[in-house]
């Protein structure tokens, strides 16, 4: 079926049977219908494959730019991009679909994972219709979660056992007793809400303007998402209090027997405690106890993060460039770009050597 803008509301028990086959919150048809009402610009389109009795075997959720490129509904809250399908041949089939109907002279597609037999199937469907790169995204860590809270502590290291020990001890006799309270939807969601997107602007976010509420397409985003997932029994947004107060907290999503941690927060107030590594702790030992599998830290390799777990998945950005009106941006990011990009890391490498010199001379 060649490309061409759905009624994308119509396709939502459809698709949704297809993104389940590797779950993620940002593959859902909640996810893309919000994001899209939170950030859509262009032309939102998908392309389709039925079979033989009509029913949905592949699809992609695709934007089509404004200067007639083809790409993904994502930006930086996105933690995962791909096609959905009913088996491996189905995904291979709508990439092929896809590269055949073409995307103008660009295509830019980002967050898909590296290795994954989707991003290979992507590679070859574009070669020798476009020139392809693929550019290193986020290494996102990722823990395999053991059968209880005392074999993922046994586990740690004995320094990392002492401090989450020592700083809910500490949290505790400062401001009281410590509770994690998770919500997962009705009455009590629109205020939980507000609480974490108030920790979460509590400090350096909102000096640098990066907070949810800083940023009304995120707030739209996160709400309308919350909702949606709610209905779904996906939601999982945890407070960590003290002696009844908000001190951090999470939006949490449940999927698939996975745990993903789309945002969190806490109180820089009380940050010398180390309320986020508390509340950490209790969330992981709340999802095992809920019967999670793994839990998918997402973004990007945070000391905070690496201390649970070694192990990242990475993604990666697949970018596509054809004919005369995609030189430039082929040019642009296979070598100007990165060669900006050197020049900028040793000069910063430069400036810190010299500040270190003179530290040492002072």
């Amino acid at each position: 079926m060649p490309l061409r803008t759905e009624a994308f509301a119509s396709l939502r028990d459809e698709w949704n049977d297809l993104a389940a086959e590797e779950p993620t919150p940002f593959l859902t048809h909640e996810w893309f219908t919000s994001w899209w009402n939170a950030y859509g610009s262009g032309e939102l389109v998908t392309a389709v494959i039925r079979d033989h009795e009509g029913r949905l075997r592949a699809a992609a959720c695709l934007v089509r730019t404004r200067l007639g490129g083809l790409g993904a509904p994502a930006n930086p809250h996105t933690g995962d991009w791909d096609v959905v399908g009913r088996d491996e041949d189905a995904r291979e089939e709508l990439w092929q679909a896809i590269a055949t109907w073409g995307g103008g002279a660009r295509v830019t597609l980002p967050y898909l994972r590296e290795g994954s037999r989707s991003l290979e199937d992507a590679r070859r469907a574009f070669v020798g219709r476009y020139r392809v790169q693929v550019v290193p995204g986020p290494r996102s860590p990722y823990l395999e979660l053991p059968e209880s809270y005392e074999a993922l502590m046994a586990a740690a290291s004995r320094n990392m056992r002492s401090q989450v020990g020592r700083r809910a001890r500490q949290l505790e006799k400062a401001l009281g007793e410590l509770r994690l309270r998770t919500i997962t939807g009705g009455d009590e969601l629109d205020g939980a809400l507000d609480t974490l997107f108030t920790l979460e602007a509590s400090g350096w976010k909102a000096r640098a303007g990066t907070a949810i509420l800083h940023e009304p397409g995120a707030e739209r985003l996160y709400r309308d998402f919350a909702r949606a997932a709610a209905e779904r029994g996906w939601l999982r947004v945890y407070l960590l209090e003290a002696g009844g107060e908000p001190l951090a907290g999470d939006f949490g999503i449940a999927l698939g027997g996975v745990g993903f941690l789309l945002k969190t927060g806490f109180d820089e107030a009380h940050g010398r405690l180390s309320p986020g590594l508390v509340l950490r702790g209790e969330v992981l030992r709340a999802s095992i106890e809920e019967g999670l599998r793994g839990y998918d830290f997402l973004g990007p390799d945070d000391d905070y993060k690496l201390r649970w777990t070694p192990t990242v998945r990475p993604r990666v950005t697949l970018r596509a460039f054809r004919g005369p009106a995609g030189l430039p941006a082929a040019a642009w990011h296979g070598r100007l770009r990165p060669g900006l990009k050197r020049a900028r890391d040793a000069a910063q490498r430069l400036r810190e050597s010299r500040r270190e010199g003179a530290a040492a001379e002072g």
